[in-house]
């Protein structure tokens, strides 16, 4: 029987793999209609979006069990490191050092949004089953030409890399380039857009079917990109706008996993897996979102002093290293079958 080319379904596919995006443009209206301000959108995409997303992270890592045998000492070396290299600075160079491994954060975090892409390309190319290896490259390419390249086309005016919280504005180190530049990377940027709906176009024209799926997740990730880093003026609405919208995707994603975890009985030394098999996932989300607040907390109430933002710099940092490993299907080859992708 040949696969739908679904990775759950159509309904749970766009509610959270697409559609989804959404939401985040639902807050970029309502900021430029005054209805929130850019500290506003800032704030609830964290407390709704950004830290329940970070939680679910740990439901397959750190509060597992068996990962925790299998990989708990290299967790705890990268949580000192990650303490060392985002505290000290903050303590010595406040405004020198720390300023630079702030945005080294910010950088990852964008290369990390990316990289969640490709794995859902990925998947979607798995369900739709047919896709060589050459194609599955250059839509991978097409990924990487469509998120990147709206960055450097924001490049083109510091003012576009400065986040404004009020009266405090923090510059993103990035560099300034020329028009020329800006103009041969627009007309790169169109010519990518223009070859992947022409492939399309032409492999439909030909009896290929079943590129839906796949076709949405591209398209959606291609408009959340170009209207953050080319539409939107504010950096802070623009980085909620990228950032919710992968939030979504991997709440859905890791939701799907582990209720499948716990459908098949799998809960042995996992707490969360345990309770969405008891049927409490009411409880699930709610401490989801209490962990979002608690280190939030922080940030909110420290606000000019530097280590008010060590909190969400240590769970966010700590989220690229690990989020990069359990995905590893090689490493974690239960990771599939709960994902629905092959047998047991």
């Amino acid at each position: 029987m040949q696969s739908s080319g679904w990775i759950v379904g159509p309904r749970y596919d766009t509610l959270f793999f697409t559609a989804s995006l959404a939401v985040p443009m639902a807050m970029w209206a309502a900021f430029a209609h005054g209805l929130m301000t850019g500290v506003a959108v800032y704030v609830a995409f964290q407390l709704l979006f950004n830290l329940p997303h970070n939680f679910q992270t740990w439901t397959m890592s750190v509060l597992d069990e068996d990962d925790r045998a299998k990989n708990g000492r290299t967790y705890v070396v990268a949580a000192i490191v990650t303490l060392l290299v985002f505290g000290v600075p903050m303590i010595v160079s406040p405004d020198g050092v720390y300023p630079w491994v702030r945005d080294a954060l910010i950088y990852w975090g964008y290369y990390h949004l990316v990289r969640q892409h490709y794995g859902f390309q990925r998947m979607y190319e798995r369900k739709l089953g047919g896709v060589t290896d050459r194609e599955s490259f250059w839509y991978g390419r097409y990924l990487d030409a469509v998120s990147y390249l709206p960055l450097l086309i924001r490049f083109r005016d510091p003012d576009l890399m400065t986040i404004q919280a009020g009266p405090a504005r923090s510059w993103i180190h990035h560099p300034v380039l020329p028009a020329p530049a800006v103009t041969a990377v627009i007309a790169l940027y169109a010519a990518v857009i223009a070859a992947a709906v022409v492939h399309h176009v032409v492999a439909y024209a030909k009896g290929r079917r079943g590129l839906l799926p796949r076709a949405l997740l591209l398209a959606s990730v291609t408009i959340c990109f170009g209207l953050a880093a080319v539409v939107i003026s504010d950096l802070i609405v623009a980085i909620a706008i990228v950032t919710a919208f992968h939030n979504l995707q991997y709440l859905g994603l890791v939701l799907f996993h582990n209720r499948n975890r716990a459908a098949q009985g799998d809960t042995r030394g996992n707490v969360p897996i345990a309770w969405l098999a008891g049927g409490r996932a009411a409880l699930y989300a709610a401490v989801s979102l209490f962990y979002g607040i608690a280190l939030f907390a922080p940030r909110a109430l420290f606000q000019t002093t530097k280590l008010g933002e060590l909190p969400i710099a240590f769970v966010v940092a700590m989220h690229y290293f690990v989020d990069a490993r359990v995905w590893k299907f090689k490493d974690y080859p239960k990771r599939g079958v709960w994902l629905l992708l092959k047998k047991a």
